[in-house]
């Protein structure tokens, strides 16, 4: 077995098929080969919810799926991986991330790459980050520019950019503005913010928001709560409910005006768990998975601090965080019913903003909390797959696994559909047909 690992190693070096990562700090990859590499004998989950391919070959040639199928011809010279035992399916899309975990002063082209390393490494192959702050916008879109079909090799997540998320605002013609200020930045996507609070932008005002980003080429995204301002922002034309609707049940109206608008939901689970699960000590946090890129990361000091008996005794008497817990199952309960009504549920964690929200290992906390909550493991896959690729407006070369696509794929050595968990049994993370390898990977 050792010895059939190295001679597959070998030779996806020699095809160049290997980017070396010893640390989150590695140099960007080499250049791509333009080889041809054939996965053979693996399970493919292809991220359409379509019944699993056993014994299927996936080829691969200059980043791009070729074929996929149980009778996929390979071409004469392509290197061959043996996947027999193995899960493939698209790398797992986070339609609602942040790049603000690291809040140092080193230059913003380190900390962000660092931190689209960290979701690579959990087999997040592209983040839409749904809120960056104005002063790392430029260097997010040309991280972007670089993680584009057809660009240079990169050795993290690919990245799609909103600028920092708009609220408050006035009037009309200020929400005009700043639509047209984001677009002239070449922003993917405009985010807001409608809290049900009293400074909030009234329904006429974003919806001003809304229609100069369609003007302007550009979708919108609204992070919400209240069932009263999804309506409103359904009314307006919204493209993506940014979290889920927590205060009351969904009615079929709302679910009408979903669907018939073909709008894509995030619910955010972890969120909410986030704000209230560090009034203990969680129990991953002894969980190999997880803790593995603690030490020495951007994140040693947050969970030092949530460890620590006076904060969690803090949390037990904040309100806002016992209001939370039953945000969450009224949340639980409505993603039930949307996704029964066939709504397109998207993966999304809002990772790497507030305290706790780890990112990478959160993503598949999500995924497990989206069974818990009664998705079906394989309707969860496609949330974080093709679902999460229509939410960031990718779904044509991104999200699932056939000809001519991104060949971005997570590698498994359990089966997800029979235990979601199973997606944290990482083998290896390709990017462009090319094998992301780190210190934690595994042959």
């Amino acid at each position: 077995m050792m010895r059939t690992a190295m001679r597959t190693a070998a030779a996806l070096v020699g095809a160049g098929l290997i980017w070396a990562a010893a640390s989150y700090d590695a140099p960007q990859a080499q250049a791509p080969a333009g080889g041809v590499v054939a996965f053979t004998s693996a399970r493919v989950i292809d991220g359409t919810g379509a019944a699993p391919i056993e014994g299927a070959t996936i080829v691969v040639s200059d980043g791009r799926i070729q074929a996929v199928g149980r009778n996929a011809t390979i071409p004469a010279g392509a290197t061959r991986v043996d996947m027999a035992g193995k899960t493939i399916m698209p790398g797992l899309i986070n339609a609602h991330g942040h790049l603000q975990a690291d809040m140092s002063k080193r230059p913003a082209r380190d900390r962000l790459t660092a931190q689209l390393r960290m979701y690579a490494d959990y087999g997040i192959t592209t983040v839409q980050v749904l809120g960056l702050p104005l002063d790392d916008v430029p260097e997010g879109i040309k991280l972007r520019d670089e993680s584009r079909p057809g660009g240079a090799a990169v050795d993290r997540a690919r990245v799609l950019i909103a600028a920092a998320s708009l609220r408050n605002l006035k009037t009309e013609q200020e929400a005009r503005d700043w639509a047209n200020k984001y677009a002239d930045l070449k922003v993917d996507i405009i985010k807001m913010h409608i809290t049900g609070g009293p400074m909030d932008m009234t329904p006429a005002v974003y919806g001003a928001l809304i229609d100069q980003a369609h003007k302007r080429g550009i979708r919108a995204a609204a992070h919400m709560l209240y069932l009263r301002d999804a309506k409103g922002l359904l009314d307006k034309g919204i493209d993506v409910l940014a979290h889920s609707i927590r205060d009351q049940p969904v009615d079929q109206a709302t679910i009408a005006a979903i669907k018939a608008k073909d709008v894509e939901y995030i619910p955010t689970l972890t969120r909410d768990i986030a704000s209230f699960i560090y009034e203990g000590t969680p129990p991953y946090f002894t969980d190999a998975f997880f803790a593995r890129h603690i030490p020495g990361s951007y994140y040693k000091d947050e969970m030092a601090k949530l460890k620590d008996p006076a904060n969690q005794d803090k949390l037990k008497k904040d309100q806002t965080a016992q209001t939370t817990k039953g945000w969450l199952e009224q949340g639980r309960k409505n993603l039930k019913t949307l996704s029964d009504a066939g709504v397109t549920i998207a993966l999304g964690t809002d990772t790497g903003t507030n305290e706790g929200q780890w990112q990478g290992y959160f993503e598949h906390i999500e995924l497990e909390e989206m069974v818990k909550s009664g998705m079906t493991p394989m309707q969860v896959l496609v949330a974080g797959t093709m679902g999460a690729a229509k939410a960031a407006n990718i779904q044509q070369q991104f999200g699932s696994i056939a000809a001519g696509k991104q060949a971005d794929l997570l590698v498994l050595n359990a089966n997800p559909l029979t235990d979601i968990k199973n997606t944290r049994q990482i083998h290896s993370v390709w990017i462009a047909g090319r094998r992301l390898a780190s210190v934690n990977a595994t042959n």
